[in-house]
């Protein structure tokens, strides 16, 4: 288990993503006047007729790296294989938020990519959320169970309603949604158990003294 400062650096990074993600955009949509979050997809500010579409592309592959340096927090404040189970999901979440840079808008892998962002950071979600309900932590569990199963019925809500204005407020609302369940994820696992000390002050080794 990573000493608790280095998991605590590890666990910040997931909700600082989302900040970042706002630079990323404001520094993208200032190399682009025509783009409005109400007209266009956020992707379109990397794809082919986007001027300096690295700002916004490069952006999201630091993005990935942050929330993958997010879920290897998790994992070292994890209590059980459930919740370091998901924090494997979380990191192919990461991975697949880095990709939709490598592969931005006007390339065949985009959608797919893109799509499964989203998909496996919701798949994350709920299974952080089913093991911190098994560890009986039950107000963590139940804020990221909701904000696990909830997104896809508010969008389809909103769509019947009123009808979403442009992709990327669609994209920004799911974005949200993961936003906040990383921040419950790190307040829940921001008082993890430091490692055992030995007599020999050694961290988690097993000596002699111990048989």
């Amino acid at each position: 288990m990573a000493p608790r400062r280095f998991t605590r650096a590890l666990l910040l990074a997931g909700p600082l993503a989302f900040p970042a993600f706002h630079l990323v955009v404001a520094l993208a949509a200032a190399r682009n006047p025509w783009w409005s979050f109400w007209e266009h997809a956020l992707s379109d500010l990397g794809g082919p007729g986007a001027a300096d579409p690295w700002v916004y592309n490069y952006g999201l592959v630091l993005l990935g790296v942050l929330f993958a340096l997010f879920s290897l927090g998790l994992l070292s404040a994890s209590r059980s294989k459930g919740a370091a189970f998901a924090s494997g999901l979380y990191f192919t979440a990461g991975v697949f938020l880095a990709l939709i840079g490598i592969y931005p808008s006007g390339t065949r892998p985009h959608t797919f990519v893109s799509t499964w962002f989203y998909a496996q950071s919701f798949l994350a979600t709920l299974a952080l959320s089913l093991a911190l309900l098994h560890e009986k932590r039950y107000k963590p569990g139940a804020a990221l169970l909701l904000l696990s199963l909830s997104p896809a019925p508010l969008a389809y809500l909103v769509e019947a309603l009123v009808g979403w204005p442009s992709v990327a407020a669609i994209e920004y609302f799911g974005a949200a949604f993961i936003a906040a369940a990383a921040a419950v994820a790190t307040a829940t696992h921001w008082h993890h158990p430091e490692p055992p000390k030995t007599p020999h002050g050694i961290q988690g080794r097993h000596t002699p003294l111990q048989e």
